[in-house]
């Protein structure tokens, strides 16, 4: 794992991306463990002041800088209090067609009942998908999904395990679809993405099957699913080693202007 400035200063230097100008630039990163560290209430979360402050320098110096996370929108306007940024909440979903929003409120209605017997639980409705928390629970991922399959089982409906959450959306949805849709109409000269959890898989398998110069950069922590970072090109820990490795890109940004 990189840790060090000067690592992490060749790493970004030798990536293909810091080859084109900045202006041509996507900056994609997810929020909770990647620009603010993951706490035990996610309404305590923040994010870091150092990260906060790269992305607004960064929002003047590249093509554009978004924020896709599984937060709500309205959260993430609190989170991210800064114009310019381009927010993308509930992983980009799209909202369900009648059928899945039907199949998500029976699921909601049977796994709220099934959580009254699990002290620490919660459920957290979206627009286009559902996250079970168990943080404050003894229960593992494992154990978690198991007591939900039965409610899955013919919903229409995937449950994804990440951490201490498990996320309950339309298949083959999330966060590399949201960006296949969205990054062709953009035509940036290359992409940067950072991601720390499960929801962040398939973006990473997207952006490293781009044709243009793109960087993935996977943010580290014990609680990180196995082979998550297989497809990235950077592997840092935590949000303080986020906040590095994006600090390192203003400097560029700057000096390539």
């Amino acid at each position: 794992m990189i840790q060090e400035t000067d690592q992490i200063t060749y790493a970004w230097q030798k990536s293909p991306v810091a080859r084109i100008q900045p202006g041509e630039v996507i900056l994609v990163t997810d929020f909770d463990g990647t620009l603010a560290e993951v706490v035990q209430d996610p309404a305590a979360a923040r994010a870091r002041p150092e990260a906060l402050e790269a992305l607004e320098q960064l929002v003047r110096l590249l093509a554009d800088v978004i924020v896709l996370s599984s937060r709500t929108p309205a959260q993430l306007e609190t989170l991210v209090p800064m114009s310019g940024v381009r927010l993308i909440g509930d992983s980009g979903l799209a909202i369900p067609r009648k059928a899945q929003k039907e199949a998500l409120d029976h699921f909601n209605a049977d796994v709220s009942r099934l959580l009254e017997r699990i002290p620490g639980a919660w459920l957290e409705v979206k627009p286009a998908s559902t996250a079970v928390h168990f943080r404050n629970t003894d229960l593992s991922g494992e154990q978690m999904i198991s007591l939900l399959q039965p409610l899955l089982d013919g919903a229409r409906l995937e449950a994804a395990v990440g951490r201490k959450v498990i996320e309950v959306h339309a298949p083959k949805a999330g966060k590399g679809s949201a960006l296949a849709a969205l990054l062709p109409g953009e035509d940036p000269g290359g992409v940067v993405c950072f991601g720390d959890d499960e929801n962040d898989r398939s973006m990473f398998e997207y952006i490293s099957s781009l044709d243009i110069p793109h960087m993935c950069i996977g943010v580290w922590s014990p609680e990180a699913p196995p082979n998550l970072f297989d497809r990235c090109d950077l592997v840092v820990p935590g949000p303080a080693g986020a906040t590095a490795v994006l600090q390192e890109i203003v400097e560029w940004a700057k000096a390539s202007s």
